[in-house]
């Protein structure tokens, strides 16, 4: 594992820029899409684990060597949007990361996370991969049944050197409007 994680970062410390013959891909044109009904809004600094993990366990990180990403961020009355977008040497490093955190997202569900809403409530947490729109990942969706429900849903996905992280949460969210997000921004890049 620290072999994995010295290699990764060693691969991984010219993440601006491409080593494609195009130029680096242009992050915020690409997450500059407007969903229709949600509002623009400054998303929060990416998280730097993907989700909370049992005592003992450690949680997926997002690799450091990523640096400061592009960020896009969108609110309705149900649902927050917020996108984080890096651009990585060369599509192999975006695999290694993706690949290092496909391996450690099981951990996600081994405690469901921790619940204060109140009696009657309960949370379950569940991993898989997901792919899309020429998009490649993971996904890691929580959902906090009770008087108040919510669903919050992460996705961590590649495609060439392009890593984008997700972040959808809300009371009702419509998850649809992650996938049409990530649809656009495959389409901006392509």
């Amino acid at each position: 594992m620290a072999a994995v994680v010295g290699g990764l970062t060693a691969c991984t410390s010219t993440v601006a820029g491409t080593a494609s013959p195009g130029g680096p891909p242009d992050l915020e044109a690409a997450l500059s899409v407007q969903l229709p009904g949600p509002r623009p809004v400054d998303p929060p600094p990416p998280p730097a684990q993907l989700c909370t993990t049992a005592p003992g366990t450690r949680p997926p990180r997002l690799d450091p060597a990523l640096g400061d990403p592009v960020t896009s961020g969108h609110a309705s009355e149900g649902m927050t949007l917020h996108a984080y977008a890096w651009a990585t040497s060369a599509p192999m490093v975006a695999e290694a990361i993706l690949d290092q955190a496909e391996m450690e997202a099981p951990d996600c569900a081994s405690a469901p996370p921790s619940v204060a809403a109140g009696p009657g409530a309960g949370s379950t947490r569940s991993v898989d991969s997901w792919s899309g729109s020429g998009w490649n990942g993971v996904t890691i969706r929580t959902v906090v049944s009770g008087p108040d429900p919510a669903v919050a849903e992460t996705r961590l996905v590649r495609a060439e050197e392009v890593v984008v992280l997700v972040v959808a949460a809300g009371d009702e969210p419509d998850l649809r409007r992650v996938d049409d997000f990530l649809a656009a921004v495959a389409d901006r890049l392509g």
